[in-house]
């Protein structure tokens, strides 16, 4: 068990030290990403300084905040806008699954690896990390931008494919039988196409049954169930950030814990909204 003094001075730091780097990047109109990950390749394994007690935290805190970020990058959707949008933005969708997969699987045919590897290395040269896009969407003030809503369906589309990609590449990779795959990938297509269905079907009775007059008990409600949805879709070996994105749909769009957040930050405007935050 790690020395809590240890951990409190170790993470204590770190977060300073991020705070500050934000603060150098935006004084030059960039996003903090690039330093946030020059500071994580600097400290913790492998780095420069090993934060040994607090490497267990981070871990589950990283996990979190991408949970986090995309419940709100999915309150900038209804269920009825996203399969719009899925639709529509199909074409750009397969574009960028032919453009970035193939060249990954034909670099590793090149390099003489078996059919296997190939399938995996096309899905890392294929899918972004959605977490980082959104937040770097976000720092740079491009979230009303018109393109913007199909850089974010094509994220979508990736997460909802790896949703499907990565239950067959984990039984291809333990030598598990086609039968085998195959019911993991149903699993991921019926729970995926579940919380689809209860989101358009159902989405007004969640609203209506998330009360917005005590703003602490809806962020505690939130909260808790977006961490619920997430790791059961993690168990089913579906993403979490696709069971994070798809809890935000349901939710009603003026949400208190943020419009006072805003409302403190902005100096005393109240047009502080779920979707208009986000």
């Amino acid at each position: 068990m790690p020395d809590l003094t240890e951990l409190l001075i170790e993470v204590g730091a770190l977060l300073l030290l991020l705070g500050l780097l934000g603060r150098i990047s935006r004084r030059f109109g960039l996003s903090p990403i690039p330093l946030y990950l020059l500071a994580g390749l600097a400290f913790g394994h492998g780095g420069v300084l090993s934060l040994s007690d607090s490497q267990e935290f981070f871990a589950i805190g990283a996990e979190i905040g991408v949970i986090l970020l995309l419940v709100m990058l999915g309150l900038e959707y209804t269920a009825g806008e996203l399969v719009d949008n899925l639709r529509t933005s199909a074409p750009a969708g397969l574009v960028d699954g032919l453009l970035n997969a193939l060249p990954g699987a034909a670099f590793a045919l090149l390099l003489g690896w078996n059919w296997v590897t190939a399938v995996v290395l096309a899905g890392v040269t294929w899918v972004s990390s959605s977490g980082v896009i959104a937040k770097i969407l976000a720092d740079l003030g491009r979230l009303g931008n018109r393109e913007t809503p199909v850089i974010l369906s094509v994220l979508v589309i990736e997460d909802l494919a790896m949703a499907f990609y990565l239950p067959l590449v984990t039984a291809v990779l333990a030598g598990a039988s086609l039968v085998t795959g195959g019911k993991a990938l149903a699993i991921a297509v019926v729970t995926v196409v579940a919380v689809l269905l209860v989101a358009i079907r159902f989405g007004h009775v969640i609203s209506k049954a998330i009360s917005v007059k005590d703003p602490e008990a809806l962020l505690l409600v939130v909260f808790g169930l977006t961490l619920l949805v997430a790791g059961v879709a993690g168990k089913l070996k579906v993403s979490a950030a696709v069971g994070a994105f798809l809890v935000g749909m349901p939710i009603p769009g003026p949400w208190p814990p943020l419009s006072l957040y805003n409302t403190e930050a902005s100096g005393g405007r109240e047009d502080g909204t779920m979707r208009g935050a986000a």
